[in-house]
């Protein structure tokens, strides 16, 4: 990881990482709003669509620092594609309205990812692709950890726009075996793909879907790897999902928030370190806080 001056601030860290197994434009932003979501499970609702927006606008002007293509675009030449339905608590329409003033053309494409007996596949079922523009920049915010899913919705969106000038992702919970997927569809497509990732790119387990801050594979500078583990300590570091499960965090908070209580209170139960205990009593707390926030009654 080479960090950027002409990017970074006190406030935003920008790195490029370099890898032959990366894409050149492949990059790490520490994202102050980002690593709440990433460190903060109990987080969901409003506060979780504020963080991702914060987070979003920062790599839209990081994107507009490194990305030729989009600099020299008008409003009508750069198009979202969202992949229904996690892409749309990105907020990337409302943050690209915040940074360039103007509202962004939107396609939608309706994609579903299901473990099948020889791993994870991907069906699209519905496409809109009624927005999209002539030599478009396409951008898409998405939650990627494999790459399977990123793939099909960029071979699809490509065959409905052959002219696209270039494809920017975002992505606040992105693993490693999706970014290495990306740079070999780059090169299939012979199309600039830039890749920006929250914070860290994240080591895969081999379920397909966990990406744990602790991973080995995991690409992190030593500051944000050293709150991580702080946070978490070494066990949940090493074995929780850094983001949980995307959609239902997005899309059904109570679900999610019951799902991380029971999760804290099985952990308990088990023969756990003294550290542990403790960080586990802390999201246990702070998750009933949020779960009797959510069941208040409705008030105008």
């Amino acid at each position: 990881m080479v960090e950027m001056a002409g990017l970074s601030s006190p406030m935003l860290r920008v790195f490029q990482v370099r890898s032959d197994y990366l894409l050149p434009s492949t990059y790490v932003i520490e994202s102050p709003s980002a690593l709440k979501i990433l460190l903060r499970p109990w987080i969901v609702g409003g506060k979780l669509a504020s963080y991702a927006r914060r987070s979003t606008a920062e790599f839209l002007r990081v994107a507009y620092g490194v990305s030729e293509e989009l600099r020299d675009s008008h409003l009508g030449t750069v198009t979202e594609v969202i992949p229904l339905a996690g892409s749309l608590y990105y907020g990337v329409a409302e943050a690209f309205e915040s940074v360039f003033g103007e509202p962004i053309n939107r396609c939608f494409i309706g994609a579903k990812r299901q473990l099948s007996p020889t791993g994870w596949v991907t069906e699209l079922a519905y496409e809109n692709f009624e927005a999209l523009s002539p030599e478009s920049v396409i951008l898409i915010g998405d939650t990627i950890a494999t790459g399977g899913t990123i793939e099909r919705i960029l071979d699809a969106t490509l065959a409905r726009g052959p002219d696209i000038r270039a494809v920017i992702v975002y992505s606040i919970a992105g693993g490693l075996i999706g970014a290495h997927r990306l740079k070999q569809l780059a090169e299939r497509l012979h199309i600039p793909i830039y890749l920006f990732f929250s914070n860290a790119i994240f080591g895969v387990e081999s379920n397909g879907t966990d990406m744990p801050w602790l991973h080995p594979g995991t690409v992190v500078s030593p500051g944000i790897r050293a709150k991580a583990e702080s946070t978490y300590g070494t066990d949940l570091g090493r074995r929780w999902c850094c983001v949980w499960d995307w959609g239902d965090r997005a899309k059904q908070p109570l679900k999610h928030l019951e799902m991380l209580l029971a999760r804290c209170d099985e952990e308990l139960h088990a023969n756990v370190t003294e550290k542990t205990k403790n960080v586990l009593e802390k999201v246990r707390r702070e998750t009933q806080n949020a779960l009797e926030e959510w069941k208040k009654p409705l008030q105008l």
